[in-house]
């Protein structure tokens, strides 16, 4: 079907599209992507909305669809929800020429909540960065933008968590002071960014307090740290998170799996394998996937052969 008349059947609030035809719109080129910009700003809010949840889902299960072209011409959008999907669709693209984007959102007039999302995917990047990827200047943007929000006691406190997160992995000497003020808030939100700051930073002297909040009171903040330490890497803290795949809460053990996973080691397997013969449905999948990541780092060269 051509693109032309893919999108006017998009464009059409009364005509129900079958999501197989959405493969049209994976891989536009330029032209085509042309094509489909001049009818998309005409259609309804909601129908754009409706639209653009849909890639997104589809490119979630199925990683051979890329709809990153008509993700990117989204970022022009000021329907909040249109343009926070769009970024979440964005979420495995890794080209730096959606960067002076998300910093123009990131400091837009739009709701605190995309622009946390904004911060989120800087994040993305920021980590990238610390791997050798990107130009300096992509650095230098990225860094002193979401510091200019860290620091600035005017932003939403979401914009400023959001944004500490996606910082930390640049772990300069200020950095690690907003983590400790994060860290000693009495905002439980904040309390958790603080510790999702600690993993990302790859800073080991973190543990002490990670290993102490992983009997943290609050869920979300032990699911926060086990996450963080599963970042870090150390084994030294494999015991405290075999402990907690005996937690009430559901998405704790999860995170408690799969940061063994990251951690890896013989204890760690040894863990890892009895939660395995315990057959436990509902943690099958999260048990598997923590069984690879240890296979993986006892030998990459293996992983995944043949033979």
């Amino acid at each position: 079907m051509p693109i032309e008349q893919f999108v006017q059947s998009l464009a059409d609030p009364q005509v129900e599209v079958p999501i197989s035809e959405f493969i049209e719109a994976s891989d536009l080129s330029p032209a085509e992507l042309g094509s489909f910009a001049k009818t998309w700003f005409t259609i309804p809010p909601e129908r754009q909305r409706w639209i653009i949840s849909t890639m997104v889902e589809l490119a979630e299960d199925n990683p051979e669809l890329d709809f990153c072209a008509v993700f990117k011409m989204c970022l022009k959008e000021r329907d909040e929800s249109v343009l926070a999907k769009a970024i979440e669709g964005l979420w495995e693209y890794e080209d730096r020429s959606v960067i002076p984007s998300l910093l123009d959102i990131l400091h837009s007039e739009l709701s605190e909540e995309v622009r946390a999302v904004a911060a989120v995917a800087l994040g993305k990047f920021s980590v990238m960065i610390q791997e050798g990827k990107f130009l300096q200047r992509d650095a230098d943007a990225i860094l002193e933008n979401l510091m200019s929000i860290v620091i600035n006691e005017d932003e939403p406190l979401d914009v400023r968590r959001r944004s500490l997160e996606a910082v930390a992995p640049f772990n300069t000497e200020e950095i690690k002071k907003y983590v400790t003020w994060a860290y000693h808030s009495n905002n439980v939100k904040l309390r958790s960014s603080s510790i999702f700051a600690m993993g990302r930073t790859g800073e080991t002297s973190w543990l002490p307090i990670l290993i102490k909040e992983l009997q943290h009171k609050e869920p979300t903040v032990r699911f926060e740290t086990a996450n963080a330490c599963g970042e870090l890497g150390e084994e030294e803290v494999v015991p405290h998170l075999i402990a907690l795949l005996q937690d009430d809460d559901y998405q704790v053990q999860l995170a408690g799996l799969n940061a063994l996973g990251k951690v890896g080691g013989p204890l760690a397997k040894r863990a890892l394998l009895r939660c395995a013969k315990e057959g436990d449905a509902v943690l099958e999948e999260a048990v598997r996937s923590a069984l690879e990541e240890v296979e993986f780092l006892e030998d990459p060269m293996a992983f995944g052969s043949d033979t």
